[in-house]
């Protein structure tokens, strides 16, 4: 399957119009939006991406949690708490560890590949959908 930015971009566009953007999936969903229009449009790079995605994540899972939006809690004991709630599944949270580890390398000056990142942004957003 081929990354294809504006056909995800269009799909997200109609689910915000129709679901609205005020839940927890609806401001991760815009946030990821955004990254994904960065993206394709060439302004952010994959680093940039990245940390759009986790960031996205972990706001997302701190409402679901009913955690404090400003809890210094990070994505990895956000995506541990989320298992066991059975918000999101070990596999999921594998796949975050994942993104935050090639953010990680990526802020070392180790650019992620294309694919890695397209790979992130449809995940994150696949993610959140499932809950929205």
């Amino acid at each position: 399957m081929s990354f294809d930015p504006q056909k995800i971009f269009g799909d997200l566009a109609e689910k915000e119009r129709l679901k609205g953007h005020h839940s927890p999936e609806g401001r991760a969903i815009r946030i990821m939006s955004r990254a994904l229009n960065g993206w394709s449009s060439e302004i952010l790079s994959g680093w940039g991406v990245l940390v759009l995605c986790e960031q996205a994540v972990e706001d997302w899972l701190k409402a679901r949690l009913n955690i404090a939006a400003w809890s210094m809690r990070g994505l990895t004991s956000l995506t541990a708490t989320g298992v066991e709630k059975k918000l999101i599944t070990r596999l999921e949270a594998v796949r975050l560890q994942r993104i935050q580890k090639a953010r990680s390398r990526a802020r070392q000056g180790r650019s992620p590949a294309a694919r890695d990142v397209e790979a992130a942004l449809e995940f994150c957003i696949r993610l959140i959908e499932k809950h929205w």
